[in-house]
């Protein structure tokens, strides 16, 4: 069944705004507990994802993981490393 919606905006402008909202609610994912979220040092990320401190730094510099700086010390979000994706291949294959 087709639903017909009438509005005054373009069907690419609706299409974009649809998405716009979709990657802001993505973004914006909260722990369900509405705790501070865990910081993670390179190493604790490294163990979690599975991979080497130079891919971890690679993917840091291509913007695929957010990270802070804290007093000269790299920190990564558990949110942001859960929300990037990357976890979901990590695991080595042996």
């Amino acid at each position: 069944m087709n639903n017909i919606i009438l509005s005054p905006i373009e069907k690419n402008e609706l299409i974009n705004e649809i998405a716009d909202a979709v990657i802001y609610k993505l973004q914006n994912v909260e722990t369900k507990s509405g705790e501070p979220d865990e910081l993670l040092q390179t190493h604790q990320v490294m163990k979690l994802l599975g991979r080497s401190r130079t891919t971890i730094k690679n993917w840091r510099d291509l913007g695929l993981l957010k990270h802070q700086v804290i007093n000269s010390r790299v920190y990564f979000k558990r949110s942001d490393i859960m929300n990037s994706g990357l976890h979901l291949s990590s695991k080595r294959k042996k």
